[in-house]
């Protein structure tokens, strides 16, 4: 199943979705339907085989989550493409912000002209129940579904600056206002069985960036379950992010990063394409 948040007539809901159509399921915040667990599911189905359309709906940003955990690298070509002598032995994270998550549509607003804005394509999942020292064999019980994430990131901001003041400065160079595009739906997992063998890419004005397949992840979803869940209680609605394959724009020769007028989209088999203009911010 589909679930989206929409707006229609001045009112937000969630609706379940279904080709062009979303049908509404009587929620008002994503949250609400996964704390509801099988009953918030059962009456996105029933809304669904109703047939009545919500008239003028406008995806919003599916969930905008209490904490985004973001897996850095996580693909072993991402890895190749850094040169990095330390191929991670375990999984590191980074946070985005609640004020970074934004939605379809949303623009993408470079915070300064040399900012380095790149794009990041990132299959993430969606938390269903609690975790909370959660074994790898019981961590899919604890996924909802999943989404995708795209993880902006300034680059003169998380590398150069890192440079300047001798540390890492990756929460702000991650954390610009509307940096964390998520969407456009949340698919249940049902939808998506093998999470291992998903494709994903990024196209910058139509031309494709990057292309790839979670298939190449270092860590599994299960492994980043178990080891996020040692430190930090998961709570349902919580998003994690996966990980980006190679193709970004730092490490192209030469260099590329998003321009104000470039249209930017995501996208990963089984859940769509989340596409987002980018803005000039001075």
């Amino acid at each position: 199943m589909r679930l989206v948040t929409y707006e229609a007539a001045g009112r937000v809901g969630v609706g379940a979705e279904r080709g062009d159509a979303v049908f509404d399921t009587g929620y008002a915040d994503m949250h609400d339907l996964i704390a509801s667990g099988d009953e918030g599911l059962a009456r996105a189905a029933a809304a669904v085989e109703a047939g009545v359309a919500v008239e003028g709906a406008a995806l919003k940003v599916p969930i905008v989550p209490g904490k985004v955990l973001c897996c850095g690298i996580n693909f072993r070509s991402h890895g190749a493409e850094a040169a990095s002598a330390n191929v991670p032995q375990e999984p590191y994270f980074f946070a985005k912000l609640p004020s970074a998550v934004s939605g379809p549509g949303d623009p993408i607003v470079i915070p300064f002209p040399e900012a380095k804005v790149d794009w990041e394509v990132e299959l993430a999942f969606v938390v269903g129940r609690r975790a909370k020292n959660v074994a790898a064999a019981d961590a899919l019980d604890h996924v909802f579904g999943y989404t995708l994430l795209h993880d902006v990131s300034a680059r003169a901001v998380q590398l150069e600056w890192t440079s300047r003041t001798q540390d890492s400065q990756i929460t702000l160079g991650k954390n610009p206002d509307g940096f964390s595009p998520i969407g456009p739906a949340i698919v249940t997992k049902d939808e998506i069985p093998d999470p291992n063998d998903v494709r994903i890419g990024t196209w910058v004005n139509g031309v494709q960036k990057q292309d790839a397949s979670t298939a190449d992840w270092l860590f599994t979803i299960p492994v980043l379950v178990e080891f996020l869940t040692r430190l930090v209680t998961l709570e349902p609605g919580d998003v994690v992010s996966t990980g980006t394959p190679a193709g970004i724009g730092y490490f192209r020769d030469p260099p590329e990063f998003l321009q104000p007028g470039d249209e930017v989209t995501i996208g990963a088999e089984g859940i769509g394409r989340l596409t987002n203009p980018v803005v000039a911010g001075w």
